[in-house]
């Protein structure tokens, strides 16, 4: 079962052993695991919390030896961890006792010793707080950022746009819960619901793009030149370093007209400025009313108009 001196665990051994266990009380332990926290109380598992731990160990990392974490009195949640993989990494999870079902659930963890933040993507994945981690061999360092990233980008589309709590609410109101009760569950108002449920009325066949306001670019223009000296920060997108040009290159020009985009909802803004560069503003920059820190004046919805140009098209997509 345990090598000797060791904390490895077969776990198809184990496996085993639980299932041969399982007409007997099942509330009596079935052997005695040594941990990697050198607790003097070993790890004394009964059957079901075996069979959860070697099922997923065999199943979903598929790997024959793992290791148990720490057992301390009066923890209700296991931690067990192996190595494995193609590339070959770290993996690690929890049981946890659902109530509801008076069954053992095995939750993926971050890869990280000792973190307890669930796994973003596949198991062995890095949490946002340690996707700076040492990365497997032959793996770029934006390893774990890339794992992390194609997870968080699926769950966003899937969820079309939506809060994750609006998103489950419109899931309720299809599966007929009643609009009330969904209002209540899920602290939504009502009117929200109501407009959530209803779902989009679709666009006249006379209406194309070019008449939606999203789809026009939101423009600014400097009140006086923009030097590099009155920005935080310029970048050069020709390449993905950080520009560095002289203090007194002129980046925007007064009265000229220039694309920029928000990063976060309330900034910074990034600027499409001039030969290739790009700076970042923040709000209180571009308002009017604090003429002691104004740059550059937002453009109004007829400017923005008339700077769209449609989407190209080609046989095969939109671009």
């Amino acid at each position: 079962m345990t090598e000797a001196d060791s904390t490895h665990v077969n776990a198809a051994e184990l496996l085993t052993l639980s299932l041969h266990h399982l007409d007997d009380d099942t509330r009596r332990p079935i052997i005695e695991i040594p941990t990697l926290d050198d607790s003097p109380l070993p790890f004394r598992p009964f059957p079901a919390l075996a069979i959860a731990m070697a099922g997923h160990a065999l199943s979903g990392w598929e790997v024959r030896m793992f290791q148990v974490e720490r057992a301390q009195r009066g923890e209700r949640i296991r931690f067990f961890t192996a190595a494995g993989g193609e590339p070959r990494r770290v993996f690690r999870a929890c049981t946890v006792f659902d109530p509801e079902l008076g069954t053992q659930r095995v939750v993926e963890l971050c890869g990280h010793a000792s973190c307890s933040n669930e796994a973003p993507a596949s198991p062995g994945s890095r949490c946002a707080g340690h996707l700076g981690d040492p990365v497997p061999d032959g793996c770029g360092p934006d390893y774990w950022l890339h794992m992390a990233g194609e997870a968080a980008r699926s769950v966003e589309h899937a969820r079309d746009g939506l809060t994750e709590t609006e998103a489950l609410a419109v899931h309720a109101i299809r599966a007929g819960v009643p609009m009330a009760q969904v209002g209540r569950a899920s602290g939504i108002p009502r009117w929200t619901v109501h407009a959530l449920g209803e779902g989009s009325t679709g666009v006249p066949e006379d209406v194309d793009g070019s008449d939606d306001p999203a789809c026009w670019p939101l423009v600014l223009t400097p009140v006086r030149d923009i030097t590099v000296a009155d920005v935080r920060r310029v970048y050069d997108f020709t390449g993905d370093d950080v520009a560095k040009p002289a203090p007194d290159r002129v980046l925007a020009r007064k009265d000229r007209w220039y694309e920029y985009e928000p990063l976060r909802r309330n900034g910074p803004f990034l600027v499409h400025a001039e030969d290739e560069h790009g700076f970042t503003l923040e709000w209180w920059q571009m308002q009017e009313h604090l003429p002691e820190h104004l740059l550059a004046r937002c453009g109004d919805k007829r400017r923005r108009r008339d700077m769209y140009e449609p989407p190209g098209q080609c046989d095969d997509c939109d671009y």
